[in-house]
């Protein structure tokens, strides 16, 4: 059962790579080149949102127990982002944009159980799981840097992610009181 589990995780790993970071670069070049202001501006909020994810991944190399929580935060971050942006007349744009946000909210309502991941004392197999492809991404992508220094990595990113989430946050409340939405 427990190769069954490895199996989908690695899948959903590579999945979430070709979704969520090949498929919108080809979109946002695409955008760029073809001078649709709409969606080159859809595509800076989805890398806003799915920033969050890759920080996931760097918290999930140095075995950080809030990278299950950020996960799946990223995960309906970008679904919200997706689904609240305006619509477009492109309809491959349109196409990767209910996929996306469809794999994503899956993703985080199938990712519920990590949750228990965040309390255990040791790692459970499916929490070990769940951080072998990023381990192996960390390996590929940074060879000689030990993983507790990409852990740090992925506790920046998470503060600064935070940071620049609740700057936006004080931006967007300023510019809806004094009626400038």
């Amino acid at each position: 059962m427990f190769m069954w589990r490895r199996v989908l995780v690695r899948i959903d790993f590579i999945g979430a790579v070709v979704l969520t970071v090949f498929a919108p670069l080809v979109l946002f070049f695409r955008a760029m080149f073809k001078g649709t202001l709409d969606q080159w501006m859809v595509l800076i909020d989805y890398w806003r949102s799915s920033s969050l994810l890759m920080v996931t991944v760097y918290l999930l190399i140095g075995e950080r127990r809030v990278a299950f929580i950020c996960g799946i935060a990223a995960r309906l971050l970008i679904a919200w982002t997706m689904l609240r942006s305006p619509s477009t007349q492109d309809v491959l744009f349109e196409r990767w944009r209910w996929l996306v946000s469809s794999y994503c909210v899956i993703g985080a309502v199938l990712n519920i159980p990590l949750f228990r991941c965040v309390m255990q004392r040791h790692w459970s197999p499916l929490c070990r799981a769940y951080m072998e492809p990023p381990k192996e991404f960390g390996s590929l992508m940074h060879p000689t840097v030990p993983y507790t220094k990409l852990g740090r990595v992925g506790d920046i990113g998470l503060v600064s992610f935070l940071v620049g989430a609740l700057l936006l946050g004080v931006r967007w409340l300023l510019r809806h009181r004094r009626g400038n939405p």
